[in-house]
């Protein structure tokens, strides 16, 4: 099968869940199938290293000369109020790029694939009507719910309004533009579940979480004492909002009980939102790392603390893999095939999370039990090549689905 696939940007370096996501199922298509990659490039913010390494995986790589706007930047509120015109969400509006939806069609004519592959709805309007091809719309996240649920919890009045203005736009765009592809293929069957209710998406199947279990090796060393890990974009509203309300609501709770606990946040572009937190005793701001798995060795445990969001949490899965145990909201969790109290502990408000995160702190041979545990459960079920062999299926069917449309449309297939 040939494959054109379409992303914003190189996957390297892998610093966000959706990167990793994306790699795990990336890296083993291009071993089994011919990939086309095709994405901007900032040089600014990319290095030609990354493009290196996605080739290195086996993939043709094809670029498109981009600029990002910065969020300190005076064009970023300038855009914002630019896009309350607009019929699209500010993010899908931002990724429509006519230079890189001509690339597409220019590839479309000199490689003929069989398949395009479109990397989060936000890139749907580069890939949507493309002619003679099967699309597939790869979903990480609801993503109106993102903005339904920031526009409850956000603490500014106006970013609460903006954020429900988003939410109704992205709701109509989502909707939409799914309507518009082969097929879907959704991170898990909660999110499977909410596409079929909110859009009636039908042509949507759900894959596992995946996780590289031979690159998160469970940890050998002994944690640092009274250590708590947090790992995750640092730039991401989710992240920011979860690490507020942990360091405001949750952290002195627990610092009442262990008064020598450690909070170590480690994560890319940290804003000052973020920053702030470090100025509160036990709060460490590591920043980023060009590895993460030291970082999440160094804790007695990973807390992720989030409060709105979408999709699933890699991160947790990492942690799992890396032999730690985890600490998370039901919302952190959502969409994961865990137990708690099992291989995971949930908890939904401050003292509850407070409550575990100092309870484990303190006791070694809980978080043995619960590491061992969700070790075991990503061994098991969640390695990477098995989900990307879930995906290539669903690859494979939006092909026949196309074709067989084309044919009773009397048109001939691809």
């Amino acid at each position: 099968m040939k494959i054109l696939f379409l992303n914003k940007r190189p996957l390297f370096p892998v610093d966000t869940g959706g990167r990793v996501r994306t790699l795990n199922v990336v890296r083993h298509l291009a071993r089994w199938h011919s990939v086309t990659y095709l994405c901007s490039y900032d040089p600014t913010n990319d290095s030609p290293e990354a493009l290196e390494q996605l080739r290195a995986l086996g993939l043709r790589v094809e670029t498109e000369p981009w600029s990002e706007v910065p969020r300190n930047s005076w064009r970023f509120p300038v855009d914002l109020a630019r896009n309350l015109l607009s019929p699209d969400p500010y993010n899908a509006a931002k990724d429509f790029d006519p230079r890189l939806r001509r690339r597409a069609e220019a590839l479309l004519a000199e490689e003929r694939p069989d398949l395009v592959i479109c990397d989060f709805v936000q890139m749907a309007r580069n890939v949507i009507g493309l002619p003679g091809v099967a699309t597939l719309l790869f979903q990480h996240n609801v993503e109106a719910e993102i903005f339904e649920r920031h526009s409850r919890v956000d603490r500014g009045w106006l970013r609460r309004r903006f954020m429900g203005y988003q939410a109704a736009k992205m709701r109509w765009f989502e909707g939409w533009a799914g309507r518009q592809f082969d097929s879907i293929v959704a991170v898990s069957e909660r999110d499977l579940e909410q596409y079929r209710q909110r859009y009636g998406w039908e042509h949507a199947t759900a894959i596992d979480t995946a996780v590289d279990i031979d690159y998160y090796q469970a940890a050998t060393q002994t944690p640092e004492r009274h250590t708590a890990v947090f790992v995750g974009s640092l730039d991401w509203m989710p992240n920011e909002d979860g690490l507020e309300w942990f360091a405001d609501s949750i952290w002195p709770l627990v610092r009442q009980r262990v008064p020598d606990a450690r909070m170590r946040l480690v994560g890319r572009r940290p804003g000052s939102r973020i920053q702030r937190l470090a100025s509160i005793p036990g709060i460490e701001l590591v920043g980023e790392v060009p590895d993460t798995r030291p970082e999440i060795a160094r804790g007695a445990l990973v807390a992720v603390p989030l409060r709105i969001g979408g999709g699933t949490r890699l991160k947790i899965f990492e942690a799992m893999a890396s032999g730690r145990p985890v600490i998370s909201t039901s919302l952190g969790a959502e969409g994961l095939q865990v137990t708690h109290g099992r291989d995971i502990l949930l908890a939904d408000t401050a003292e509850d999370f407070a409550s575990a995160v100092s309870r484990l702190l303190e006791s070694p041979t809980e978080r043995a039990q619960l590491a061992t545990a969700a070790r075991k459960l990503v061994e098991d079920k969640f390695s990477s090549e098995a989900i990307a062999r879930q995906f290539e299926a669903i690859c494979l069917t939006a092909v026949s689905r196309h074709r067989e449309r084309a044919a009773a449309a009397g048109g001939p297939p691809r």
